[in-house]
């Protein structure tokens, strides 16, 4: 499936907001002066968002098809540069009464999220 985003500049040179023509979507809206107090999220930060949520979706998902019950999924997701390499410490926890190994069971199927299995990945950009 191939998806296509278009980020135009909105009222200032570092704020973006985003149009992919499905009707009704709500546009996203990244500024990368976040840092300095701004009130919206960076590029890093809606990567990082973009797999906690995939992350998140994917638990979920194998959970209920396994038929386990639990309370709540945090995913929490940072990133950083480290030597010249991205570094990406994904942490799942799940409350659960479900027995831990039948948890763990599925949280490691997160490694199935889509965005995982990109970022894990080879990546190769191209420029148009």
């Amino acid at each position: 499936m191939i998806h296509s985003y278009n980020m135009k500049n909105a009222e200032n040179p570092y704020l973006t907001k985003s149009e992919n023509g499905i009707a009704g979507f709500e546009p996203i809206i990244a500024d990368s002066r976040a840092q300095q107090g701004v009130n919206r999220m960076s590029p890093s930060e809606l990567m990082e968002a973009a797999l906690a949520s995939c992350t998140n979706m994917t638990v979920s998902g194998v959970l209920r098809k396994r038929g386990i019950q639990y309370e709540e999924i945090f995913v929490d997701v940072s990133m950083e540069t480290k030597d010249g390499k991205t570094v990406i410490t994904r942490n799942v926890r799940v409350i659960s009464d479900a027995p831990e190994a039948d948890v763990k069971a599925a949280v490691e199927r997160a490694k199935n999220c889509h965005l995982y299995k990109v970022l894990s990945g080879e990546i190769e950009i191209i420029d148009e």
